[in-house]
């Protein structure tokens, strides 16, 4: 499931260095980057917090990974701009 996460499309490339708020135990370069595969969007660092904890996801995400056999669908260019386009949308209201 971490490798879905990380292997996931940047959509909003963020500097920046995150570090484990739980206990510590890992760092991420860029880790507040969202990450999407079309449907779900994620921070960089969540990834981390799967392999390092088992930290549990929603289970409509867990069920729509498995119905993609954990291989994420491919974005186009245009898709990849639509939400992008949303998350800034958000940011101006």
């Amino acid at each position: 499931m971490s490798d879905y996460l990380k292997a996931a499309p940047v959509i909003i490339a963020l500097m920046g260095y995150t570090e484990d708020v739980v206990d510590g135990r890992f760092s991420v370069m860029g880790g507040s980057a969202i990450h999407s595969d079309g449907k779900y969007y994620w921070r960089r660092d969540t990834a981390e917090y799967v392999e390092t904890y088992g930290s549990l996801l929603p289970a409509e995400f867990i069920r729509h990974g498995a119905a993609h056999g954990w291989t994420v669908p491919p974005l186009t260019d245009d898709e990849i701009a639509d939400i992008d386009d949303f998350f800034m949308s958000l940011r101006r209201s």
